[in-house]
């Protein structure tokens, strides 16, 4: 991994620590992350709900609107279609809570993630229809299902799309369409599936309030902003804008909500009782149990979790999605090795790109795989897993690699594929499986983004004894996350007293000769042969509410080993 530093602009550093009144090094954090001035930094760590964009600002919001009133006052029936992940979960969650107060019929449905695959397909239409629906609505999907909304159609069925995924050619001719890549200035820090659902409930309560369409006023939307937070963190999106607000008292709401599901979740994984709850917990912790449902089956556990208002339910949930998730580990690790054994025969080691297959490789999984084996080969992954006439697969990128970009150069060699800058679902004809991995290899050497090896962002050199001053200050810009990453600090020239491995978690005992540290990092332990008695040593700066652990270890470079040859 190729350790690339920040260029910071000093003089600006000089300013705002000043201004600021914080360490130097903060200033150079801040600088080198782009601000320049105090009002930038103090505008920044606004999270003021007041300064959310209202929902009326997103491009086809008003239409929605209308349709669902409408709908409603005829007493018609909506469907909420919604996805197995936690995004897709969360935002099909939120929409329910939301919407059945304020007088609507809902009903809600889920694919089976092995079963049916991604997005809104025409069987599930024709299912919908069957159970009396006469509206759609699509959450974190639809923006690329075209057959299905003309199917829709035909039916009678009306749909209205909200996707916060990348624009395909063309667009479905849906009732509405809200997608923050349409505009509106969104599309600097597009919402998740979750926060586009947020701002459509937002909307329609609005509306609903303000025509005195209901007797009593319902439930504070601002409760759901637990559930927005959940799906936001779990999809990796910018944390940035909207996000960053949403998220930061999204935290809060999640910390301090007694809602049976997520109090059941919280106390399975001992979080009800903590000061706070972190993106780490979200990412690590929460989301996992709530993705294994929909990785290993039906999803539906999770989605029932999130609605839910029956304690002992809740509590048999909770343990269900644990199982589930250790089965989902296991597996993943499983599929890992053999995926990283079949990368050393099959893919060459000058290739700008991994693109691996198999019979019966399990579908709900490989995304997780694409990314570790993506993580341990420096390149773009996609994993695919060959039932019928069809591959299935999934991929994840690494630095500077956008990975919608270089796939949408080889759509044609797709029967569908959708996603983002750093994720992506396809699926291609097996006999077309080869020529797809020659063009896609050929469409990433293009891409002048791409890099041989992963990038490391380093924002600062610093010494061990400076380690807790500067957890102390990071902690005032959280919650870092995707568009805003953990600070990524690098120690020069330190002493490892000894090691540790357990599993894949590898810890390092380190000194400057007068301070000490135990430095932990997981997927570390095969490296454990690299290790001298002087090393630069990497840390991310990522507190975890459960220990005591603040800064993870996610790098090392044996120095001696560089300057002398011969050690």
């Amino acid at each position: 991994m190729i350790w690339k530093y920040r260029q910071p602009k000093t003089g600006a550093a000089k300013n705002m620590a000043l201004g600021l009144n914080v360490p130097l090094k903060i200033g150079l954090f801040l600088a080198g992350r782009g601000f320049e001035a105090v009002e930038d930094v103090k505008l920044f760590l606004s999270t003021d709900l007041k300064r959310l964009p209202g929902p009326e600002t997103m491009p086809g919001m008003d239409k929605a609107v209308e349709v669902l009133l409408a709908a409603r006052k005829a007493g018609k029936t909506i469907a909420i279609s919604g996805d197995y992940d936690v995004d897709g979960l969360t935002a099909t969650a939120l929409l329910q809570r939301v919407l059945e107060p304020l007088g609507f019929k809902i009903i809600t449905r889920i694919p089976h993630r092995l079963e049916e695959g991604y997005g809104l397909s025409p069987e599930a239409v024709t299912e919908m229809a069957s159970q009396g629906a006469d509206l759609i609505i699509t959450v974190d999907s639809g923006v690329s299902d075209y057959e299905a909304v003309k199917v829709a159609a035909q039916l009678g069925l009306e749909v209205i799309i909200t996707d916060h995924h990348e624009l395909p050619p063309e667009l479905p001719q849906a009732a509405a369409i809200i997608n923050p890549h349409l505009g509106g200035g969104w599309e600097s820090s597009p919402l998740a599936g979750v926060g586009v659902s947020f701002m459509l409930a937002w909307a329609v309560r609005k509306a609903c309030l303000e025509g005195k369409l209901i007797a009593t006023e319902p439930a504070p939307l601002i409760d759901n902003l637990a559930l927005v937070a959940l799906g936001t963190v779990a999809d990796m999106v910018p944390l940035v804008g909207a996000n960053r607000i949403l998220v930061h008292h999204g935290l809060n709401f999640l910390l301090a909500s007694q809602w049976p599901g997520l109090w059941a979740l919280k106390k399975k994984l001992r979080l009800y009782n903590q000061e706070r709850i972190s993106v780490r917990d979200v990412g690590f912790k929460l989301a996992p149990r709530l993705n294994a449902a929909g990785r290993l089956g039906s999803a539906a556990p999770a989605l029932e979790i999130l609605i839910t208002n029956d304690v002992d339910q809740a509590e048999e949930l909770a343990r269900q999605l644990d199982e589930l998730n250790r089965q989902r580990y296991e597996t993943q690790n499983r599929l890992v090795e053999e995926a990283l054994e079949m990368l050393e025969h099959e893919i060459p080691i000058h290739s700008r790109t991994v693109v691996l297959a198999k019979e019966g490789w399990p579908r709900g999984v490989l995304g997780l795989v694409a990314s570790r084996v993506a993580e341990k080969s420096g390149r773009p992954t996609i994993m695919f897993t060959i039932n019928d006439e069809a591959a299935v697969g999934s991929g994840r990128t690494v630095s500077g690699f956008n990975l919608f970009e270089a796939l949408s150069r080889v759509r044609d060699f797709c029967l569908s594929m959708g996603g983002h800058s750093q994720a992506a679902g396809l699926k291609v004809a097996v006999d077309k499986l080869d020529a797809f991995r020659q063009a896609f290899e050929e469409s990433a050497v293009k891409q002048s983004e791409s890099e041989s090896e992963a990038e490391l962002l380093v924002d600062l050199d610093v010494e061990l004894s400076e380690l807790s001053v500067l957890a102390r200050n990071f902690a005032q810009f959280e919650p870092y996350g995707q568009g805003h990453t953990s600070p990524v600090v690098v120690l020069k020239n330190i002493k490892v007293l000894n090691t540790l491995c357990r599993g894949s978690k590898l810890t390092l005992r380190v000194s400057d000769g007068i301070h000490r540290e135990n430095l932990s990092g997981f997927n570390l332990a095969s490296r454990l042969g690299e290790i001298g008695p002087i090393m630069d040593v990497a840390v991310s700066y990522e507190p975890d509410s459960g220990s005591s652990e603040v800064w993870r270890l996610i790098d090392f470079s044996n120095t001696m080993l560089e300057k002398n040859s011969d050690y």
